[in-house]
């Protein structure tokens, strides 16, 4: 992912935000000083509501995940479900 991309989000969510410091997508951004170590939050807090994760549905979040399998799984079910009630709505698109 472009460095720029992910300094200009709103928001990020690691799934372990030190190993995405260490070898993720975050590395050469922080690296570069273009955000800082404590701008990302991890997916589990977000999930359990202990962090923040978008409060407008106009920002972006850019997700950097290095593989926390555990996340993976309970990340794509959320995303499954997202779908599955979103066409029980109506909204088959």
């Amino acid at each position: 992912m472009a460095s720029d991309l992910l300094a200009k989000a709103d928001s990020g969510v690691a799934d372990s935000v030190s190993q995405c410091i260490d070898h993720g997508e975050c590395h050469a951004v922080i690296r570069d000083d273009q955000i800082d170590e404590t701008t990302s939050v991890e997916l589990g807090d977000v999930i359990k509501h202990a962090a923040k994760g978008r409060t407008h549905t106009d920002q972006i979040t850019v997700a950097d995940l290095t593989g926390v399998a555990v996340q993976d799984i309970q990340a794509a079910r959320l995303v499954v479900l997202a779908h599955r009630h979103h066409n029980e709505m109506g909204n088959n698109t």
